[in-house]
């Protein structure tokens, strides 16, 4: 212990390290060999393995293509989820239990611990620098202690995934198929229910189904029923108006004939229709100018005036005559408009009728119609997906998603450290537990009182000039205790000095000693 003590002392010097290692080569030899020992021994029984890769690109379906790119996936996600699907197809114990099948040429299944064991084997990574899913090419990985072996699992692996994908897809699209199939035979049962109460609906409709077509079809804008119902009420109008005028014309034909001095003031525009009574009103106007003109140049008695006033008489005569018959004309004219008022205003009231009909059936049509129409269009849209799926599985029998790229490859040395490098690291090691042991133990860390002590700075008293008497005594000899400088325990912190002065005071001897002059 007063080595070590010494040692801590003086501090560890490249000379005395090399003391302490030659003085106790034990410590540090013997884990040394142990260690080098047992790596030898692990490296005579550890695997090395080789790593086979080979290189794959994926596509998707050019019926799943969304962009104007066939062959192009539509987003970074939608390729990492393929790539995810097969690393989990490699990884499922069909495929696995497949491709050792065939590489070992074996007709029983493999156990479910070399399953295991090579899907650890097993990786699907992305090129060098690039991160998963955000490129179209990755590299299938396998291990295995055999180089040609770990290059004929790759190999099958490759092939496996892509027979398995094909039957995955197929079973996927032939499900879909059916599933949609089953959808398109639904919507045909029901645009067939729809169309036959349609069908039924358009028979009590009648003659005026073509209306009600017209109706629905367009909101804006006028049919031919309702055209018609405007024609007529324009007709009614003008029959009402021709009624009017006949009805005046009778009240002025009748005044005129009890004073014919009233028709000569009657308006043109009542006598549109009397042509008749027209002119004779003309000529009797022009005869009464006529005999006015010769009256007052010639005599009352003057041939010519009294021929003049013959004809003006004469012509009020025929008037007179004409005023009769066109009375009776205008009353049988006044009797017909009247009777086409009545016919306008049924069938007014008809059109009237069927218009009310048509908008009371127009709500069940147009939700008869608008049913049909949704039935249809849920058929196209089944039957459009059942297109796509037809082509999905046209393309899941023949497309090849996932393309090798070149041959499968390895390195020219197995993964991992060798042989020698795992026998050099276990002798390290073993010398390194040595070396830790050895400076553990041999030269332990100032950690006690003692330490503290010894780490202070002490000074031996001097012999003093004068001669020192000390008694004898029998029993034991008195102990020498060294002062402590009186700097050195302000150079400590309080606890440490006080510590240290406790154990000096401890430590004094049971004989005083004396010093003399």
């Amino acid at each position: 212990m007063s080595n070590n003590s010494a040692t801590n002392l003086a501090g560890l010097t490249p000379r005395e390290c090399f003391r302490l290692l030659v003085e106790h080569r034990h410590k540090w030899l013997l884990p040394s060999v142990v260690c080098g020992v047992l790596a030898l021994g692990y490296a005579l029984t550890m695997s090395r393995y080789w790593e086979a890769s080979q290189g794959l690109m994926v596509r998707p379906e050019v019926s799943a293509s969304e962009n104007n790119e066939p062959g192009k996936f539509a987003d970074l996600y939608q390729m990492r989820t393929f790539q995810e699907t097969i690393l989990e197809l490699a990884k499922s114990q069909q495929v696995i239990a497949a491709t050792l099948k065939a590489v070992d040429a074996r007709s029983t299944e493999p156990s479910a611990k070399e399953i295991k064991k090579l899907r650890k084997h097993l990786s699907l990574l992305p090129p060098g620098g690039a991160e998963f899913g955000k490129t179209e090419v990755c590299y299938l990985q396998v291990k295995d202690t055999n180089r040609e072996r770990a290059l004929q699992l790759v190999a099958e692996f490759s092939r496996q995934i892509d027979q398995r994908l094909h039957r995955l897809r197929t079973e996927q699209a032939k499900s879909l198929s059916n599933e949609l199939k089953q959808q398109v035979k639904l919507a045909q049962a029901a645009l067939a229910t729809e169309t036959t109460r349609l069908a039924g609906f358009e028979a009590k409709v009648g003659a005026d189904l073509g209306e009600l077509r017209m109706l629905n079809a367009s909101y804006s804008g006028q049919s031919d029923l309702r055209q018609q119902a405007v024609n007529l009420q324009n007709e009614q109008r003008a029959a009402e108006l021709e009624v009017r005028n006949a009805e005046q014309l009778l009240v002025v034909l009748r005044a005129a004939q009890q004073q014919p001095e009233q028709l000569i003031a009657m308006p043109n525009s009542l006598l549109v229709s009397q042509p008749t009574l027209r002119r004779l009103k003309d000529g009797l106007v022009d005869a009464q100018l006529r005999a006015a003109r010769l009256g007052g140049t010639r005599t009352t008695n003057h041939p010519q005036v009294l021929a003049a006033k013959g004809a003006v008489q004469t012509i009020r005569n025929d008037l007179h005559d004409e005023l009769s018959v066109a009375i009776r004309g205008v009353d049988v004219e006044l009797g017909l408009n009247r009777s086409r008022m009545a016919q306008l205003e049924r069938e007014q009231q008809g059109v009237q009728q069927r218009l009310g009909q048509l908008a009371e059936l127009r709500a069940g049509y147009a939700n008869r119609t608008s049913a049909v129409d949704n039935s249809r269009l849920v058929l196209g849209q089944a039957q459009k997906q059942l297109g796509k799926v037809s082509a999905t599985l046209v393309a899941a029998q023949s497309a090849r998603l996932v393309t090798p790229i070149d041959q499968p490859e390895t390195g020219p040395n197995p993964g991992g450290p060798g042989r020698a490098s795992v026998v050099l690291l276990g002798t390290f090691g073993g010398f390194a537990l040595g070396m830790g042991w050895l400076f553990l133990t041999v030269v332990p860390a100032p950690t006690s009182d003692e330490n503290l002590v010894a780490s202070a700075a002490v000074e031996p008293v001097p012999e003093p000039a004068t001669e020192t008497v000390v008694e004898p005594v029998a029993a034991k000899p008195a102990a020498f205790v060294a002062p402590i400088r009186p700097n050195a325990l302000s150079t400590l912190p309080p606890a440490v000095a006080a510590k240290i002065a406790e154990i000096v005071a401890s430590r004094k001897p049971e004989v005083p000693i004396e010093t003399c002059v």
